[in-house]
């Protein structure tokens, strides 16, 4: 039975921000409910380990939250959150004692004035979440070089944290870094959502449908989470089996184009990001 390292769902695809990277959703706003999210998790739980909650929208601000973390437990799968932050000290109380909440990405780039914003998610870490894998993000550089804000970023963090200066310059050469137990600054160049309307098309390799798959709040299943708008459908996991949808023809022709490195999908054709696997197919 084919596993996928990640399956990612999407719990909503409503934000409490507009960042200026992240593409504006034009699929009707959603909040998953309980039954649905549990027939999603009956139909994925044989075919990965691990869920991340996210493609578009902010998963804390989803009110049941604590129970869909529940049911992600009571069928073996292990969570990855990914956040803003900006709710994070709000529902400390339901995140800290999940033992399944394996590792919380917090996007610390977002577009955020809020108020003590770096400070209340330093207080959540800290106190409340060290047992978890915790991934402060930096991925708006430019040709890998920070701009102002991510400099202030990275300043807070080493006076916070009492970095010595050997760590902050690792933080400024390398991608990943350690920084404390279980706490880690990851760093990448910010990347070009994938349209139709782009110019640009390339072939080349894609790990979607090899490690990862997708899932939209309305069920409709993609190849991957910068499938934003369910612009590449495979199928709908509410009314169609998982296992029928990965056996499915659509399924099996984009794998196979993905392989032969000659995407057969417009969206595909036009998403740069497959342009950072290259080097490692070669």
């Amino acid at each position: 039975m084919k596993k996928f390292k990640k399956i990612y769902i999407e719990i909503t695809n409503i934000c409490n921000l507009n960042c200026s990277f992240c593409s504006p959703v034009t699929r009707k706003k959603e909040l998953i409910d309980l039954e649905s999210i549990e027939h999603i998790f009956q139909e994925i739980k044989d075919y990965t380990d691990y869920i991340y909650l996210h493609v578009k929208g902010e998963p804390l601000l989803h009110s049941q939250i604590d129970k869909i973390l529940d049911l992600a437990n009571q069928n073996h799968l292990k969570v990855n959150l990914t956040t803003n932050g900006t709710l994070l000290l709000d529902k400390i109380e339901i995140l800290k004692d999940k033992d399944n909440l394996h590792k919380i990405n917090i996007s610390l780039h977002c577009e955020n004035n809020k108020d003590n914003y770096l400070e209340n998610i330093f207080t959540a870490r800290d106190n409340y979440l060290k047992n978890k894998t915790v991934i402060y993000r930096l991925w708006t550089l430019k040709n890998h070089r920070f701009d102002k804000k991510s400099e202030e970023i990275v300043r807070k963090i080493a006076t916070h944290y009492k970095l010595s200066t050997d760590v902050v310059d690792k933080i400024y050469k390398e991608k990943n870094i350690k920084i404390g137990t279980n706490l880690y600054i990851d760093k990448d160049n910010e990347f070009i959502w994938p349209n139709t309307f782009s110019n640009m098309e390339t072939d080349g390799y894609c790990y979607a449908l090899k490690t990862q798959i997708a899932i939209l709040v309305d069920g409709t299943v993609v190849p991957c989470c910068l499938d934003s708008d369910g612009k590449v459908p495979l199928g709908n996991i509410y009314q169609e089996s998982f296992q029928d949808i990965i056996n499915g023809k659509e399924f099996q022709n984009l794998k196979k184009s993905f392989t032969d490195r000659k995407p057969c999908t417009e969206l595909c054709r036009k998403c740069s990001f497959k342009n950072r696997f290259q080097q490692k197919v070669l």
